[in-house]
């Protein structure tokens, strides 16, 4: 069965709050934080967590490796408290692009899931413009004192990595945001974008770097 990128969007915003839910039970976010990036038949104690709430939409290992992501951090909210990730400024509207289609699938479409009411700022946010991983680094620079060359580099060579090489990078980055609390990231639309990574890894890289360097700039400007 195949989505519309609206059904796909929509998804990946379940799915975190799902996963979020999820990380309420230590041994389950244990579990869920065992993965370190790795593909999924190297994840035996994720499946039982996680399928249901991927049955449908492919693309498994992104959703592993995001919610692997997910489990490592220690703040997310409480239960009946919606994830806000971190956001550059309400005005800034530089990822506003057209929404492209998603590749198909052919798994079986997962059960009815209902889905948690949107955080009023997302809801009425556009998808591209919503942070990715290139706005979220710029903002490690630019708020919590990451050095600016070496978070550069980083933004350079994770997006010449393939998926064998990136979701392991991701693991050890993130650890590395969360140890200055930089690590709020959006993290449905970093699952689109690692889900679409196979197959249209040269778009996606272009916008991370296009992200970072003008977000960069923009906080800069506006905050120093």
């Amino acid at each position: 069965m195949s989505f519309t990128t609206a059904q796909r969007r929509a998804h990946y915003d379940d799915f975190v709050h799902q996963v979020i839910t999820l990380c309420a039970v230590n041994s389950i976010r244990a579990d869920l934080n065992s993965g370190f990036g790795r593909p999924v038949a190297e994840c035996p104690r994720m499946p039982e967590h996680l399928t249901r709430h991927i049955a449908g939409f492919g693309a498994h290992r992104a959703h592993y490796t995001v919610a692997g992501l997910i489990a490592q951090d220690r703040d997310l909210p409480h239960e009946n408290s919606l994830y806000q990730p971190e956001l550059v400024t309400p005005s800034l509207d530089h990822t506003a692009r057209a929404a492209i289609t998603a590749p198909a699938t052919t798994d079986a479409p997962p059960p009815p899931v209902p889905a948690p009411a949107p955080q009023p700022d997302q809801a009425a946010r556009p998808w591209r413009r919503r942070p990715d991983l290139g706005t979220h680094l710029a903002i490690a620079v630019a708020r919590y004192g990451f050095k600016e060359a070496t978070m550069t580099n980083r933004i350079k060579t994770l997006t010449k990595l393939d998926t064998s090489l990136l979701h392991p990078r991701l693991w050890s980055l993130t650890s590395h945001l969360h140890s200055r609390g930089a690590a709020r990231l959006d993290f449905a639309v970093l699952l689109e974008d690692l889900a679409w990574w196979d197959h249209d890894q040269m778009e996606t890289a272009a916008r991370w770097r296009e992200n970072y360097f003008l977000t960069l700039h923009t906080l800069s400007s506006k905050e120093h």
